[in-house]
Order: C-alpha cells, then sequence, then structure tokens
C-alpha cells in the first residue's frame, strides 16, 4: 500500500513543479497520472483503492486540466495531501 501511495505522491508532487517550469508538459505528465490512479486503483487493497480514487476524483472536479489555474493547483495539492494522510495511518 505505502509504496503505491508514495509513488503517486512523488508524481503529483512532480505535477505541480512542472506547472510553474514547463505547464505543457506538466499537462502531459498528468493525464498520465490521472491514469495511473486509475490503473493502480484495480490491483489495490480497500483503503488504497478508496484513496486513489478519491485523489482522482478531487483533481477532476477542475474544469481546467491543462494549465495552471489556481483551481487546478489547488485539487493537484488536495489530491497529494488526501494520498499523505492515508499513508501516514
Amino acid at each position: 500500500m505505502s509504496e503505491i501511495l508514495e509513488k503517486h505522491i512523488d508524481k503529483l508532487g512532480t505535477v505541480l513543479l512542472l506547472f510553474k517550469a514547463n505547464p505543457p508538459k506538466a499537462a502531459r505528465e498528468l493525464e498520465a497520472e490521472k491514469s495511473a490512479l486509475e490503473a493502480d486503483q484495480a490491483g489495490a487493497d480497500e483503503i488504497t483503492a478508496a484513496a486513489l480514487y478519491n485523489s482522482l476524483a478531487t483533481i477532476r472536479t477542475c474544469p481546467e486540466q491543462i494549465r495552471p489555474t489556481g483551481q487546478l493547483i489547488a485539487a493537484i495539492s488536495d489530491a497529494r495531501d488526501e494520498l499523505r494522510i492515508i499513508n501516514e495511518m
């Protein structure tokens, strides 16, 4: 469980940094991360799957998924924080 969550925590952190330096690349990385979050739900235990689902849903609440708007950055940060909290439990 912890390895999967750590992987996604790190990736979301990278996406946040990329949005400051290279928004087009960040948008591509975010799309890949959303796919990875969805794919990892399938083989995960119940708690991990729920955490991944909730993080993905948090990111998808933002209508803008390409440009680094405040809402998108906040959604990614919130999703990352949710994963951290579950990982610490």
